[in-house]
C-alpha cells in the first residue's frame, strides 16, 4: 500500500473518530445513565440498592439519590435503579459519589477518555505489540470511530474502565508484579460479564497467584457491605444476581437475548464457561492469542451484552492476525475477511438501521457463523501443534 492510500485511510478514519468522540462526549454530558452512580450512592448511604431495584419503596425519590432522578425526570428520560453489580464493585465508585451527579458525569466522561488512551497504550504493549504500526493505528481509529465505543462513552458504561484494569493486570503480570496485577484484575471485575471470562487467561498462563489475589478484595468488600446494609453475606451475592437475571433477555445477540430471557439460557452460559475453564488447563502452550481472542468472542455472547460492548472486537484482532499456520492460507483469508465483515457490520451498519430487530438478527447470524469458524479454525491450528510466528502475550521476555 503506497503512502497516498495510507494518508487517505488515515484522514478518513481520523475524521470519523473525531466525530465519534464529539458525539459520544455530547451524549455523555446529557445522560451517562448507566454510570451506576445511583446504586453506589444508595449503598454508601445505607440503602439496599438491590431491594430498591426489585421492589422500589419510594425512598430513592426523597433520599440522597433524589437529585440524580430529578435530573433525568427533567430531561424527559426517567430512570429506575438497576443495581446489577456486586456490592464490592459498587464500592469502587464511592469516591465519585461525593461529587454531585451533574459534575460526576463530567468526571466519568473524562475518565473514560483517559481509559481509552491507556487501553491503546497497553494494547500496544501486550495483545497487539507484534503488528505493524499502520495496521495498529487503523485498528485503534476504527475502535474509536465505531458505534460501540461511541455508545460506551455516551451512556456512561464501565467496560472501558474494566478493560483498562484488565490490560494493566496483564501488563503488570508480565513484569512479575503479581500482587499489583492481582489487585488490578480485582478492579477489572466491575464489568464481570466481560472480564470474568477473560480472567481465565491467567489460569491458562498458570498465573494462579494473581487470580487468587483478585478474589480477596471482593470477599472483604462483601462482608463490609453486609455490615452497612445489615444483611447476610449470602444475600449480598444472591440479590445482585436476582437483579441481573431480570435483564437476561434485554441484550442484543447474546444467548439470553436469543432465548427471550429463558431461565435455561443460564445453563448454556455455565456450560460455555466450564468449557473455557477446562480449555485453560488442557490447551498447550503457544496458543495465547488464539485463546485470548476466543475468550473475548465468547464473552460477548455468553452473557448479557449490548452492542456498546462490541468495541472489544478490536482487541480480539490479536488472534485473527496471528493465526498463520503453514498450511491452510485460504482458511486464514476467509477468517480475516469474516472478521472484517463483522467489525464493519457491528461498528457501522447496525447504526444505519437503529439496531432494529431485523438488523440484529442478521448480525447474530454473521457473528455466530464467524464464532464457529474461528473456533474450528483455531482448533485445527492447535491440532497441528503450530505456534504463532511472534512471541505471545504473557511472555515477560516478549518485545
Amino acid at each position: 500500500m503506497n503512502n497516498s492510500i495510507r494518508k487517505a485511510v488515515y484522514l478518513i478514519l481520523i475524521l470519523m473518530a473525531a466525530f465519534s468522540v464529539f458525539q459520544g462526549a455530547r451524549n455523555a454530558l446529557r445522560f451517562s445513565q448507566d454510570f451506576q452512580y445511583d446504586a453506589a450512592l444508595a449503598l454508601r448511604s445505607g440503602i439496599n440498592p438491590y431491594k430498591e431495584s426489585l421492589e422500589p419503596s419510594g425512598v430513592l425519590a426523597t433520599g440522597p439519590t433524589a437529585d440524580f432522578y430529578r435530573i433525568f425526570e427533567e430531561a424527559g428520560a426517567p430512570q429506575k435503579m438497576e443495581a446489577n453489580q456486586f456490592p464490592s464493585l459498587l464500592m469502587l465508585l464511592f469516591p465519585i459519589t461525593y461529587i454531585p451527579y451533574v459534575y460526576a458525569r463530567i468526571l466519568w466522561l473524562i475518565l473514560n477518555l483517559i481509559f481509552t488512551g491507556l487501553i491503546i497504550v497497553l494494547l500496544r504493549q501486550t495483545l497487539l505489540r507484534d503488528i505493524d504500526g499502520f495496521n495498529f493505528n487503523v485498528l485503534m481509529l476504527l475502535m474509536i470511530a465505531g458505534t460501540p465505543w461511541r455508545n460506551q462513552i455516551g451512556v456512561g458504561q464501565h467496560s472501558l474502565f474494566s478493560f483498562f484494569f484488565f490490560l494493566l493486570a496483564l501488563w503488570l503480570s508480565e513484569r512479575g508484579s503479581g500482587i499489583l496485577s492481582g489487585l488490578a484484575l480485582s478492579v477489572s471485575y466491575f464489568k464481570y460479564t466481560l472480564t470474568a471470562p477473560l480472567a481465565l487467561y491467567f489460569l491458562y498462563k498458570k498465573r494462579y497467584r494473581e487470580f487468587v489475589i483478585s478474589l480477596i478484595p471482593h470477599f472483604i468488600g462483601t462482608f463490609v457491605a453486609a455490615g452497612i446494609l445489615g444483611s447476610g453475606f449470602t444475600d449480598m451475592i444472591k440479590e445482585p444476581l436476582k437483579v441481573s437475571s431480570a435483564l437476561t433477555g434485554e441484550g442484543s445477540i447474546d444467548v439470553g437475548a436469543l432465548t427471550g430471557g429463558a431461565g435455561w439460557s443460564v445453563i448454556i452460559t455455565l456450560v460455555i464457561m466450564l468449557a473455557l475453564t477446562v480449555l485453560s488447563f488442557i490447551l498447550p502452550e503457544g496458543k495465547d492469542k488464539a485463546y485470548f481472542s476466543l475468550l473475548i468472542f465468547m464473552s460477548l455472547v455468553m452473557t448479557y451484552h449490548r452492542i456498546y460492548d462490541f468495541f472489544m472486537l478490536i482487541p480480539a484482532a490479536a488472534g485473527v492476525i496471528a493465526a498463520v499456520p503453514s498450511k491452510g492460507m485460504t482458511g486464514k483469508r476467509i477468517l480475516t475477511a469474516a472478521y472484517a465483515l463483522i467489525v464493519f457490520y457491528f461498528f457501522f451498519v447496525l447504526r444505519i438501521f437503529s439496531e432494529s430487530s431485523a438488523s440484529l438478527a442478521v448480525g447474530a447470524v454473521l457473528y455466530y457463523a464467524f464464532l464457529v469458524y474461528y473456533t474450528v479454525f483455531q482448533a485445527r491450528f492447535a491440532a497441528l501443534n503450530e505456534t504463532y510466528p511472534a512471541k505471545d502475550i504473557g511472555d515477560s521476555n516478549a518485545g
